[in-house]
């Protein structure tokens, strides 16, 4: 998919989120039919936790699928796993949910590279394949990651490769082999405070 999302979609896809959580502690929790595109998206939900006023935020469970899902479906599976089944941390508790926010992020425009270099730092993800003498390999960075650690083009690469487990010589005759798909990302976020005034709890 190529849509685009309209700003009330895509913090109705954060209240929707919230809801999926809420209701999964407390079945009188309505959850309410989201205004989101038609259409399929690999997707990934991320819940961070601000533990007081004086701390940053951090992470606190991060799931999603490179598979394209209907939204709704796929927010609401998400939403749960990323809450109750990263392996990084402890299940979530209700008591915790007032100190969260969620951030969601559609993946969209997916388009085949000329060459590894065919993308832009900072707009989009990319996903490299590439054929080892007895494996394949594959791995992926989400648009945001290249830009944060401050990478160029074949740092990112370099690493990109080493995240496929490909454990052979870097080579310029390996980034000629390479086949780049980019994409990119539609991103929202929603603290609790901001769902409460959102959805009018």
């Amino acid at each position: 998919g190529s849509m685009s999302f309209t700003n009330s979609q895509c913090l109705d896809s954060c209240a929707f989120c919230f809801d999926v959580l809420r209701a999964k502690f407390d079945s009188k929790v309505s959850v309410r039919d989201p205004d989101l595109p038609s259409g399929k998206f690999p997707l990934f939900v991320t819940w961070k936790k601000k533990e007081s006023s004086r701390t940053s935020w951090r992470l606190r469970g991060c799931i999603g699928t490179f598979e394209a899902r209907p939204l709704a479906k796929g927010l609401e599976d998400y939403a749960l796993i990323s809450a109750l089944k990263d392996s990084r941390f402890r299940p979530m508790a209700q008591k915790e949910i007032p100190s969260l926010a969620v951030n969601t992020s559609f993946l969209t425009n997916f388009e085949d590279g000329k060459n590894c270099y065919d993308w832009t730092i900072g707009l989009h993800g990319i996903t490299i394949k590439f054929d080892g003498s007895y494996d394949n390999y594959s791995a992926t960075y989400l648009p945001e990651v290249c830009k944060e650690q401050g990478w160029n083009k074949n740092v990112c690469l370099e690493t990109l490769i080493r995240k496929s487990g490909y454990r052979g010589r870097i080579s310029e005759h390996l980034f000629e082999r390479i086949q780049l798909t980019r994409y990119q990302s539609v991103k929202a976020k929603m603290t609790y405070d901001e769902y409460c005034a959102y959805a009018k709890i």
